[in-house]
């Protein structure tokens, strides 16, 4: 979830340049259906579910199920900070130091479970409530289904404060009389893995009494209700719990010392994390051998720098093992090359460590690298439209404290996060697949989030991400961003599943994506995104077999969230044409002969 940026800092202060765009007003688009192909995953196409910010539930959330519907997508996650401290035995979660410390029904209650009973004891609901609804809204949607677990090591036992106040910072509310201790430890319970054969057989009516949660019978209640991951009704993915980076930290002056601080009350170190990460891996994989592994899904660059670093004003603090791993190979893999990863040392050391507990254990245990995406660089109209570059142009270099020369980072180049991480996986662990799992570039009521979701959706498939999923309101110029791939004319047709080379003579001015479908080959999908607040001149040279004579077009621009249909084109010759952008817009053709 997204924090302030000074916790994910390294500096206290953060740079933001506003960038005036003062660029040519044209630019050419140049696709070649002949290079370049690739497979689009459709898991692209993915949100999660119940991140909104309205305390709408059930079907209720993100709009409802027929604004769902329209959205078309292909996969929900249920995971954040609070599927952290979820306990699935009862439906508790506790929030953290995003809502009070408080333990509450916010996780069942969102998926449509109801309210908790107050009169059956710790039986707030039936096991499994809120990820049986889950899980059946994503069959219903036909969509594929990402559960978090859980691996910090605790869960609540019983609520406390179900509705605790707006203005909670700095006010817990997870004991329920004072103290000299935030943490009523009578109320957490541990997390085992396995639960023992000495113990009982793995139980869909699990004891509320035990003072223990067994992952592995979560995972055999799932898969009794559904079936494995290769059941058609199976849950298909799990991710190995959720920003790790964020549970303890060193204390930061502004904001606290983490997310968890009192489910795992010592500073996260790296090789606790990695160990979790593999225990849960392997229970995830001896439940299920066909069910995919996400991890370690961190908060963002500064999690895939050094898992967590906090500047005090004196010093930088990092995890106390860091000095383990901040070496060759994870480095530069031996190059001498200290941007051949631009600084992302810890992913490389955990795809190490992943690889290596795999061939122990005779088996793969990580499917994903799953990583969070919030842009440090989004927060007006400006900067939002340029954002989504971040993941891919080496020539664009985001105003922020990562780019910034002196910090030890990029030190003035672009981030380039997706290609430099799918060199991590290259020379780490090969053929990992990789998902962001949280992302947002905001604008939701401004034209700006349609480009810049539209940008990313479009870089997901270029780049080959494999998963990804939108975390919040799904709603706005954020569903018209979707609704560009997979809705653009009101009948669910689609951008197709097979990516081609597609240039932008000036990415800083637009961008331009391409694909056909197996089945139609003789038909072309263009988006091409004017990012300038005026009319962008636009060329398209397109190489291909067969001549396409005519172009229908749909776009979203302005003030309205409506995909509209627009001006086609009817002169196109050589496969050449011009047509002019209209401010900031993002636009859908269709070519045909």
């Amino acid at each position: 979830m997204r924090l302030h940026n000074a916790i994910k800092a390294l500096i206290l202060i953060s740079v933001t340049l506003q960038m005036p765009l003062l660029y040519a007003q044209s630019a050419t688009f140049k696709i070649n259906t002949s290079l370049e192909k690739k497979s689009i995953s459709p898991l692209i196409y993915g949100y999660n579910a119940y991140a909104d910010g309205t305390n709408r539930t059930g079907w209720n959330n993100q709009g409802g199920l027929a604004a769902l519907q329209s959205l078309n997508l292909a996969s929900r996650r249920l995971g954040g900070n609070s599927m952290t401290s979820f306990n699935w035995e009862n439906g508790v979660t506790n929030s953290g130091d995003d809502w009070c410390n408080s333990s509450n029904a916010a996780v069942s209650a969102a998926t449509g479970a109801g309210d908790p009973s107050q009169t059956s004891g710790l039986a707030y609901y039936t096991p499994g409530a809120g990820l049986i609804n889950f899980h059946d809204q994503s069959l219903t949607l036909n969509t594929y289904s990402l559960l978090q677990l859980p691996a910090a090591g605790k869960l609540p036992k019983d609520i406390i404060n179900l509705y605790p106040p707006a203005t909670c910072k700095g006010s817990d509310l997870w004991q329920s009389a004072a103290g000299p201790s935030n943490i009523d430890t009578a109320r957490w319970l541990d997390i085992v893995n396995d639960k023992p054969t000495t113990v009982d057989a793995l139980s869909t009516s699990p004891s509320l009494a035990d003072n223990v949660v067994y992952i592995d019978e979560e995972l055999n209640f799932l898969i009794q209700q559904y079936g494995n991951a290769a059941n058609s009704r199976g849950i298909k993915g799990y991710e190995l719990d959720n920003e790790p980076d964020l549970w303890h930290h060193w204390a930061d002056v502004n904001n606290g010392s983490g997310t968890h601080y009192n489910l795992y009350p010592n500073l996260t170190t790296v090789g606790d994390v990695f160990q979790r990460n593999i225990a849960l891996a392997t229970t995830v994989k001896r439940m299920d051998a066909t069910a995919q592994t996400y991890g370690p899904a961190l908060s963002g660059y500064l999690g895939l720098f050094s898992l967590w670093a906090v500047w005090d004003g004196v010093q930088s603090h990092q995890p106390a093992d860091w000095a383990n791993y901040n070496v060759e190979p994870f480095a530069t893999n031996n190059t001498g090359d200290r941007y051949r990863y631009n600084g992302m040392t810890l992913a490389n050391a955990y795809l190490s460590s992943m690889k290596q507990a795999s061939q122990t254990a005779n088996q793969r245990l990580l499917d994903v690298f799953s990583f969070h995406y919030y842009p440090q660089a989004s927060y007006t109209p400006i900067d939002r439209v340029q954002a989504a570059r971040s993941l891919w142009d080496a020539n664009y270099v985001e105003p922020t404290w990562i780019t910034q020369t002196g910090n030890g980072f990029t030190d003035g180049r672009g981030l380039q996060i997706v290609p430099k991480l799918k060199q991590a996986i290259a020379d780490f662990y090969p053929d990992t697949k990789l998902a962001i799992t949280e992302y947002d570039f905001g604008g939701r009521d401004d034209i700006s989030g349609a480009i810049a979701q539209a940008d990313a959706l479009g870089i997901f498939g270029k780049q080959g991400l494999y998963l990804a999923t939108y975390f919040g309101d799904a709603e706005g110029f954020i569903a018209s961003g979707f609704k560009i791939f997979r809705n653009y004319d009101g009948n669910k047709s689609v951008f197709p599943e097979i990516s081609v080379q597609a240039i932008s003579s000036n990415n800083a001015n637009g961008a331009v994506y391409a694909a056909v479908s197996a089945a139609d080959p003789n038909t072309l999908h263009i988006i091409a995104i004017n990012r300038l607040v005026t009319s962008l001149s636009s060329s398209f040279q397109i190489t291909n077999p067969t001549s396409f004579k005519t172009a229908q077009v749909w776009g979203v621009s302005g003030t309205s969230t409506a995909i509209t249909a627009r001006t086609g084109v009817s002169n196109i010759a050589s496969n050449k044409f011009s047509y002019r952008l209209p401010a900031s817009s993002v636009m859908h053709f269709v070519l045909t002969p």
